[in-house]
């Protein structure tokens, strides 16, 4: 199993149907197993199932291109190296990429290489099919100016809405993401809609 370099990490993500992976979940507890034993093989179709999800994520944090590809794949990388010494019955593994990639991009803006990415493209947010029109028409904004207005939202608000529309997180994920209930993160989703909403309005 070789994980893919940053370009190849842009293709794919650019070449991917988005899939919704809830109903796999036995499938997902068998290659978790597997890639928990050392097999690569397994690994490479987690790879490939969330790929897109932290791809969108840490661009969405970067605002670039390039880094974000570096970023995914140091995060692959990380929960390759670290996903053998996970209990199976403590790891929702969308939650925990997620913390990764967060701890990822982190260190990223704490070092000095940070400045000398460069913008290159824009990824269109991913709207999930639970998503209500109100959202849905938010979300069809550009993503430059959805991006520029979520930097006025309170960190937490910022947070949620990243994961759920940008990461494609259903809100279990979400919520084991952000070490919250189910319901506090409807709310949060909520109060962040309609927060961000008055945003791209005033602007």
């Amino acid at each position: 199993m070789a994980i893919a370099g940053a370009s190849t990490a842009a293709y794919r993500v650019a070449n991917h149907r988005y899939t919704d992976y809830a109903d796999d979940s036995d499938d997902e507890d068998e290659l978790i197993r597997l890639a928990q034993a050392g097999d690569g093989a397994a690994f490479g179709q987690l790879y490939d199932r969330y790929l897109p999800s932290i791809y969108r994520y840490t661009y969405s944090k970067t605002s670039s291109r390039s880094a974000a590809e570096d970023l995914t794949s140091e995060t692959f990388l990380r929960a390759f190296r670290a996903i053998a010494r996970r209990p199976r019955a403590q790891l929702n593994f969308a939650a925990w990429l997620v913390t990764i990639a967060r701890n990822v991009v982190i260190d990223h803006h704490r070092s000095g290489w940070s400045r000398l990415a460069i913008v290159t493209d824009e990824v269109d947010p991913q709207i999930d099919d639970a998503v209500g029109p109100e959202q849905a028409a938010l979300l069809s904004v550009s993503t430059a100016t959805v991006r520029d207005a979520l930097t006025h939202l309170p960190d937490d608000q910022r947070e949620c809405l990243v994961l759920r529309f940008f990461a494609g997180l259903s809100i279990s994920e979400t919520a084991a993401a952000m070490d919250r209930t189910d319901g506090a993160i409807k709310q949060l989703q909520f109060r962040a809609t309609n927060r961000l909403r008055q945003v791209v309005k005033e602007r």
